[in-house]
């Protein structure tokens, strides 16, 4: 199943009180179901021996979560990083190219599936 997380039901970066939101996101939820995150994915992870506070940014704060995001879509473990994330519902932070918010939507989606 593909939840699809498209600009139009996320808010704006124009307005800087909302976290910015990529324009366009596929999740192959039942996918990435069957993604093994026990083994040790994280460290070839492009955000390996980076301050993590990165990773936590301010919601309100658009640079800082763009510049979180900009690290992970270039990431060769950012599949496994977002399975690791829905798996354990990490309630924080920017996991597998995802804020807090687009993750709490793929879940809520397959809930309702």
């Amino acid at each position: 199943m593909d939840i699809l997380l498209d600009a139009s039901s996320q808010p704006s970066m124009a307005n800087p009180s909302t976290t910015p939101l990529m324009d366009r996101v596929t999740v192959d939820v039942d996918a990435l179901a069957a993604v093994d995150t026990s083994g040790q994915w994280y460290l070839h992870g492009a955000c390996r021996g980076l301050d993590a506070a990165i990773f936590y940014p301010d919601p309100d704060v658009v640079e800082d979560v763009a510049r979180a995001l900009a690290v992970c879509a270039g990431c060769d473990v950012r599949e496994t990083c977002l399975a690791h994330a829905l798996g354990r519902r990490e309630l924080t932070g920017i996991w597998g190219g995802t804020t807090e918010r687009e993750r709490r939507q793929v879940l809520r989606r397959r809930r309702s599936a």
